[in-house]
Parts: structure tokens; sequence; C-alpha cells
């Protein structure tokens, strides 16, 4: 369904030159000026016909004939030849109205004058005119018709007295008709502005209207939930980019749903059939998620028409496990801090114990199991209590080139390395990021260190490459970090940057999830991918804009 907005400026014609701000819609303006064109027409015809042929009434022309013949084949050929410039309008619109009510006052007049005068009855055809000149015109332009006619009755009868054309003058009923054109005039005065007022509330609905179509389109086009609407021949009749996306493919307006997606066709026709059954899971397939489908009727359109809801089903999971690792996190964080002080306990009387000069070496063993122990739950501890403490990050300007050579030597320094494994490659495009110092020296400390566990081939030197530079595709610069280990397999690889999992009996689980959330404060993403020679690869895009 089309909407038509209200005209513009430029499709407003002006009425009267005496009134700036009076004009009215060109094709509504044209429209009334050919009307009364055609009433013109058939009045003109009407005169000369009807003397011309002896068949009118006795009153025509009975004072002056030979005035009346001329006057009324000089109307009708005049009003003939105008047609040329209603069809193609060469003369302005004002300019055209005031010539035909002046011509046609002028006209009616002599043709009165020859038919007897005022007292012929005929001057009620100016208060026709009249009108006729207050509707198309309107303002001010009203009056001064009225005033044109007016002057023409009173002066017809003042020099039909003056030549005693007539055996007898009617200056009364020549008052009362020039009361009349103004009293005509005034009503149509009154009748304009309704008209004018009308048609300015008619615009600003119309304006209303456009503005809430146009806004109501936006809003379907930027809803995250798809939209189909389907007409009552079954065709897709409007449709978001939304459902494109939910149902795998671009669709196509005015094809039917049937040829757009059989299954959702088939849940539309079960839906029909039972309509209590409104809505309708579509499991995920490779290229689209699993995705909720809902069936409505607009029941207020003339025509048959129904919507169809597509929700993305994957971001309602997704929320939902956020909250659950939220809760999550907020349970396990107050387990950490009561395990903190026993533990503390623990290691403490470990530490006292092994000052004991009275151990045997089976007892050492079981203490020092005590002590690796002791420590790996102090580390999970440590990384509970700091993930759930995590503050604002302090986002600054950091020069990719100068940290990373401070970062190698750190890295050197706290693994207590003979030589440096980490081998790196900087383009000049890799320049100045905004990240937390601290936070991409943890994210970056744990990828090497993982990289250094176990990303090394036997018999072969640890080797971790360092890359640094500008991605094309996303328009954001990066560092991965690579190694030529085993790699991880594809299953296991979609749980890395899940908390607690871990395929390593010695590891907490938790470093690559607090890697990839001190990533998503600082506005950037944590991935992983697989070298060609099959080891591991991650990768830390900034998405914060440079400085």
């Amino acid at each position: 369904m089309s909407l038509h907005s209200a005209p513009k400026q430029s499709e407003l014609v002006k009425t009267c030159p005496f009134v700036s701000n009076l004009s009215l819609p060109a094709e509504q303006a044209w429209r009334s000026l050919k009307v009364f064109h055609a009433y013109q027409l058939v009045l003109s015809l009407a005169f000369f016909t009807l003397f011309a042929s002896h068949t009118g009434p006795a009153m025509f022309g009975q004072s002056n004939p030979s005035l009346f013949y001329s006057v009324s084949l000089t109307y009708f050929t005049i009003t003939l030849f105008s047609t040329v410039f209603i069809r193609k309008p060469y003369i302005p619109y004002a300019r055209q109205v005031q010539l035909k009510i002046i011509t046609d006052i002028a006209f009616l007049t002599l043709i009165m004058h020859a038919s007897g005068g005022i007292t012929s009855g005929l001057g009620i055809l100016l208060a026709v005119t009249v009108a006729a000149g207050g509707l198309l015109a309107g303002g001010l332009c009203t009056l001064f018709f009225a005033a044109i006619a007016t002057f023409a009755v009173l002066g017809e009868q003042i020099i039909a007295d003056t030549l005693h054309s007539f055996s007898k003058t009617a200056y009364t009923y020549a008052g009362v008709l020039s009361a009349s054109f103004f009293t005509i005039a005034l009503l149509a005065m009154v009748l304009a502005k309704r008209v004018e007022k009308s048609q300015r509330v008619a615009e600003q609905q119309g304006r209303d209207i456009s503005s809430l179509q146009q806004l109501n389109s936006y809003i379907i086009k930027q809803l995250p939930s798809g939209v189909i609407v389907i007409d009552q021949h079954n065709n897709i009749s409007d449709a978001n980019a939304a459902a494109s996306i939910l149902i795998g493919h671009p669709l196509i307006i005015g094809s039917s749903l049937l040829s757009s997606s059989e299954a959702y066709w088939q849940l539309f026709n079960r839906w029909r059939r039972n309509p209590h059954e409104n809505t309708a899971i579509f499991a995920a397939t490779p290229n689209t998620p699993r995705t909720q489908l809902r069936f409505s009727q607009l029941t207020h359109l003339t025509d048959k028409a129904y919507v169809i809801f597509l929700d993305d089903l994957s971001v309602i999971d997704q929320q939902v496990q956020q909250g659950k690792l939220a809760s999550l996190g907020r349970l396990t964080a107050s387990i950490a801090h009561e395990i903190r002080n026993p533990l503390g306990a623990i290691s403490h009387a470990g530490e006292l114990l092994a000052e004991s000069h009275q151990l045997n070496q089976e007892d050492q063993h079981l203490l020092n199991i005590i002590h690796k122990h002791s420590a790996r739950v102090n580390r999970i501890v440590k990384n509970i209590m700091d993930l759930s403490r995590q503050q604002e990050s302090l986002i600054e300007p950091i020069n990719l080139h100068t940290w990373l050579k401070d970062f190698e030597n750190d890295f050197i320094e706290e693994f207590g390395l003979s030589a440096s494994p980490l081998q790196f490659e900087t383009d000049s495009r890799a320049g100045e990021i905004n990240f937390d110092k601290n936070h991409l020296k943890q994210i970056i400390d744990n990828l090497c260190s993982n990289a250094l566990k176990y990303g090394q081939k036997k018999a072969q030197p640890i080797v971790i490459n360092v890359k640094a530079g500008h991605t094309a595709l996303h328009n954001a610069m990066y560092i991965s970090i690579s190694d030529h280990g085993k790699g991880i397999d594809d299953k296991i690889a979609q749980q890395i940057f899940e908390p607690f999992f871990t395929t390593s009996s010695s590891g907490t689980g938790l470093g690559l999830y607090i890697s990839s959330q001190l990533a998503q404060l600082n506005h950037a993403t944590l991935s992983y991918t697989t070298n060609n020679d099959g080891g591991s690869c991650f990768t830390l895009l900034f998405t914060q804009p440079n400085p």
C-alpha cells in the first residue's frame, strides 16, 4: 500500500496576486479552472445557438438583437479559443482566472443589456461568475470580482437610464443584486478559508503518515528479528535484511514462499491448518542458525496478509549461556574466597614440615606432592579472584614495535631462557593501538607460555612466531602467536575459550578464557586457527579505533 505525501512547494500555484501566501495544489487548481471553462463553453454556445435558431426565450436580444448576436458569437469564439491555454498553460493560472472572470462579467453584462437590462433576470448569472471567482482565486480577489460585477451592473443601469434605452429603471433591483454579489463573495471567502484549512490539515496528515511510514520502514529494516510479509497469493510482498540472513539467501519480493524455502512453506501451511500452533523451531544448518518462527495474520487490511517473524535463537542461547557463566563466576569466586584461607594454612603447614630434619625419602615425596598441588590450587584461586575483581580497562596508546621488544626481554627473564624462542615479523603498518598495557602483557604472556609448553616438535628447538601487522579485511591491526606443535583438535578447539576447560592434568582451564575476556574488555577479539603445518595460531584483533 503506497502513501502519497503532501504536495511540494513546486506543485502549488498562486491564485490571487493580492495575497502572497494564497495557493492551491496545481492539479486541483487546473482541474477547477477546466470545469469553469466547460461551463463557459456550454453557456456561450447556448446563448448563440438558441438566439440564432429562434428557439430561445423571447427576452434574448429583445432590446438590441444585433448586439446580442455579435456578443454571444464573440463570447463563444473567445471561450473556444482559450481552450488552447487551458490544455497547455502558456499563461499563468492566476492571470487566466482573472481574464476569464473579468471577460465573463463583461460579456454577460452586454448580453443582459441587449435582452432588456437587469429586469431580464440574466444578471443572476453574474452571481455564478463571482462565486466561481471566489473558488478559483479566493482571498481579496473574490471581493475584487464582486466589485467589478457591481460596477458593471450599476454602470449598465446608469447608461440605460441616461440613454433612455428602457421604459423604466430598476436601481433597487440593481442594488440588491450588487449586494448579493458581495454576500456571495464573502461566503466564497469563508468557504475558501475552510477549504484551505482542510487542505493544510490534509497536507500535515499526509506528511505525518509519510514520516511514520518511513520510520516504520527504517525500524523494520534495522530489526535484528527477520520479518517476512506474505500476501493472499502466498507470495513475498515485503521482507527485511535480517530475514534474508536468517533464511540463508536473499529473498526476492514477489516470489513465492515455496520457491524461497520449502521448509518454511511447510511450517507456514501447518500453522494455517492449525492456527493455535503459531510458533515453530527451525533447526540450525551449516549456513543458518537455529531459528524460531512466529506466524501472525494481518486482519485489518482489505486483502489477506500474513507475517512471519524470525528470531535467531543462537543469540538467545548465547545470552542464557552468558547468564549461566556470570552466575557460575559469582559462585566460584565465593568458593575460591572460602578455599583460600584453609589452603593458606595447608601450604604454611607444609612449609613448616619441610624444615624438619627427621623426614625420610617417602615423606619428602608426599610433602612435594602437597607443595605442588597447593601451588596449583592457589593459582586457580588467584585466577578466579582476579577475574571476579576485574576493573575497567585503562586504555592508552601503545606502540607495537617498542612494546614487543620490551615483552621479549621480560619473557626471556621470566622463564629463565638462555635464548629467545620468539621470532618477530612486523610490517610497517603496525603502528599504535589503544589497549591496557597490563592486559596486553597478560594475554600475550599466556599465549606464548602455552606455545612454549605445547608447541615444540620432537628433537627440534622451540620456535614461536610473533607476527604484528594490519589486515585489510577488518581494517584493523593484529598480533598473532603461532607454534609448530601438534595443534588442537577441531572439536576441542570449539571449547578452548570456555572456563575450566583443559586437556592438561596440570592446567586450570582458565588461561585462554581470561585472555578472551580481557580482549573483550579492550574492544578486541581473540581467535584460534590452525597453521599450514598443523600448529596452533592465536590472533588478537584490535578493533578499538586508533588514536
